[in-house]
């Protein structure tokens, strides 16, 4: 079934091809490196028919220790009389749901999850097959989704069935959302049965906009066990019970906030408490005087291209500054004892190179990446492992060199 579908595209490129309206594009990517080789080529095509949007593709791996790899990618959307959507697809982002534990999101996906949506104003369903749980087991999903509307108010309702290696499953949320001028508040109580057990997820949130004193104030009681099924993070911490409050104070030039979470888990042994104070003075200077759970002094200053910023209790320091021709940071830790220096530079080639010190344990991390093309064509030099600004990170790593390209078509 699976090469039926890989063909059925491939025939469907190919016939689509010699039509009206039709974008046909494609990228190249690989890289040569200490794992080994690996090429990608991707190959789309889409039309729009009147009320019909149809995207096919299909993708092609290989490498030093992988055959050949068919992978195909396919995207219909039909709009059926102005009252429903129809979607489906194959390997693409599919659908999202509105409750606040977002217990499906459309990214959470693996090699071969396809979906059916039928999406209204108030009413939604869909199947959802192959795609992965939050274990990472892929399971076959039922789902129905409805809104009403009472004028300011909108309760929705969420049914979600679900069948994986280890047997059946369900999900279901009632929530309620309104708004009456600056003030919004939304609650949702969730429930979650797999295995024999059921777990539960309650939560509640309050939020104040517009001029004057602005925040918000969220509740939670969710057990251990709910978590939200079919996305890569829970919206909600499992096992974390307890309650948050932030608020924004204009004070003359001055704008003052506070942040209070007072959080434990379910059985009352462990705190995740938070106690931060901020001040802002217009878009350039602000102070943080965080007390839990750890503490810190950080003052800021920014302007037109430069960041001035110094923690006073963790003795941490950053600056960050750009010019014409790129740009550099500079960042230091003196109770780690660690420095980092960081340079970009945009001419004809694109330069990013990077070198810190851990002074206490006497080790040096570099990374240095050459790039020469464009957005849509480059070639790609890197020595090294990229530290993503972290610190502490990437101590101790042996030098790798690796090749890598794109071509955009």
């Amino acid at each position: 079934m699976y090469m039926r579908g890989v063909f059925f595209v491939l025939f469907c490129l190919t016939v689509s091809a010699a039509a009206s309206a039709v974008e046909l594009s494609g990228e190249l990517t690989g890289a040569a490196g200490p794992e080994g080789f690996n090429q990608s080529v991707y190959l789309s095509l889409h039309r729009q028919m009147d009320s019909v949007d149809l995207r096919l593709g299909v993708q092609c791996d290989y490498g030093q220790e992988r055959i050949l790899q068919l992978t195909p990618r396919w995207q219909l959307e039909a709009q059926g009389a102005g009252l429903f959507l129809l979607r489906a697809g194959q390997n693409v982002d599919h659908y999202t749901s509105s409750d606040l534990f977002r217990l499906i999101n459309k990214n959470q996906r693996a090699r071969g999850t396809s979906y059916a949506v039928v999406q209204g104003e108030q009413l939604s369903f869909g199947l959802l097959g192959q795609i992965p749980l939050r274990s990472q087991e892929l399971a076959d999903a039922l789902f129905v989704e409805s809104v009403f509307t009472v004028g300011p108010l909108a309760f929705t309702g969420l049914q979600l069935r679900f069948l994986g290696p280890r047997g059946p499953g369900a999900a279901a949320v009632l929530q309620v959302t309104g708004s009456l001028g600056a003030w919004e508040a939304a609650a949702a109580a969730g429930w979650v049965y797999e295995r024999g057990q059921e777990c539960r997820g309650t939560v509640f949130e309050l939020r104040k906009t517009g001029s004057g004193v602005r925040g918000g104030f969220s509740w939670q009681s969710v057990d251990p066990g709910f978590e939200s099924l079919f996305a890569k993070s829970n919206r909600y911490t499992p096992n974390r019970v307890g309650w948050e409050l932030n608020l924004t104070l204009p004070v003359g030039p001055l704008e003052a906030g506070m942040t209070l979470r007072r959080h434990t888990d379910a059985a009352l042994t462990r705190r995740y408490d938070r106690l931060l104070y901020t001040v802002q003075l217009g878009e350039n200077v602000g102070l943080e005087w965080r007390l839990e759970p750890t503490r810190a002094l950080a003052f800021r200053y920014s302007g037109d291209g430069f960041l001035w910023q110094f923690d006073a209790v963790n003795q941490v320091l950053r600056h960050d500054r750009e010019t014409q021709g790129g740009r550099w940071s500079f960042r230091a830790d003196g109770q780690r004892k660690i420095f980092r220096i960081e340079l970009q530079l945009e001419k004809t080639l694109a330069w990013r190179c990077v070198f810190k010190y851990d002074f206490s344990r006497q080790l040096a991390h570099y990374f240095l990446r050459v790039r020469w093309g464009t957005a849509n064509r480059y070639l790609q030099l890197e020595l090294g492992e990229y530290d993503g600004g972290n610190l502490a990170a990437a101590f101790g790593q042996p030098p790798k060199l690796k090749l890598s390209w794109s071509q955009r078509f």
